[in-house]
């Protein structure tokens, strides 16, 4: 299961590449269906967009309901390069998948800040949550991302 985990989280660290290269922050996701297929795809697009809507897991999430042509994500699982936020976890918990795997913690913006402050009508205590897999690559590409923006302000 562990070698699974790797093996789309890495699908997501690519798309977190691809957003980097866009000058986009590097976070990537995707949704995998209960057969274990790649049913939707996204990288952060917040720039591009200029919307909040742009984020990784909400691109992915709107693949994936449109390939399954249901709103409605049961059996599906989350690859993330990071720890998503307080709207994108609703989003998720609304969407009914049945799991998420993280990569990196958010220390400013990652959901667990406030997990009492989840609305508790859309909150499932049956979600799955798997984090830190391929932590150390995900927390680079942030890193890096941040120190060059740095150096280019």
């Amino acid at each position: 299961m562990q070698d699974q985990h790797i093996f789309f989280m890495q699908k997501a660290i690519e798309l977190a590449r691809k957003a980097f290269a866009h000058d986009e922050v590097p976070v990537g996701a995707i949704i995998i269906d209960a057969n274990k297929k790649i049913i939707g795809t996204g990288y952060n697009q917040v720039e591009k967009k200029q919307s909040q809507l742009g984020h990784a897991e909400i691109i992915a999430i709107t693949k994936a309901t449109k390939k399954m042509n249901s709103w409605r994500l049961e059996r599906c699982w989350l690859y993330v390069s990071l720890e998503p936020c307080a709207m994108c976890i609703n989003l998720i918990l609304l969407s009914r998948i049945e799991g998420i795997v993280f990569g990196a913690s958010s220390p400013k913006f990652g959901y667990q800040l406030d997990k009492e402050g989840l609305i508790s009508l859309y909150r499932r205590n049956t979600i799955q949550v798997l984090q830190g897999v391929c932590q150390t690559e995900s927390a680079l590409l942030l890193k890096q991302f941040f120190q060059q923006k740095r150096v280019k302000e």
